[in-house]
């Protein structure tokens, strides 16, 4: 069965183009246009992993990871955060969060398929 990945970004375009670099990677993907949405999906289809963007409208990406990590149903899962924000103040906070990964936009499909590998582990 293949493992399924939640990109959660508010950008329509970044969802549909980390979404075909997913699949071409071999995975099921689904996405959630803002944070609120992306927690309800997680605990709805509990993902194996969360791709999470962090400036989002209703919902940042920061509370939805600490409400997907404090919730015992989806706690499991793993969040990768996905921004153009590469500062030392949004990693910290990244992981604060419980975010085990942090990838750059733009992603190249290498870069993104060795983050999925490193979190998930090889196929």
């Amino acid at each position: 069965m293949l493992k399924t990945i939640l990109i959660v970004d508010d950008s329509p375009m970044i969802r549909r183009i980390v979404s075909q670099l997913v699949q071409q990677l071999g995975y099921q993907s689904i996405t959630a246009e803002n944070g609120l949405q992306g927690c309800e999906m997680a605990e709805e289809i509990r993902p194996d992993m969360i791709i999470m963007d962090i400036e989002m409208p209703v919902m940042n990406g920061f509370e939805a990871t600490w409400r997907i990590k404090t919730d015992q149903r989806t706690a499991h899962i793993p969040v990768a955060f996905f921004t153009t924000l590469g500062s030392e103040e949004s990693i910290q906070q990244a992981k604060e969060a419980g975010g085990v990964g942090f990838l750059n936009k733009p992603i190249c499909k290498e870069e993104l398929d060795q983050a999925i590998r490193d979190i998930l582990g090889a196929n």
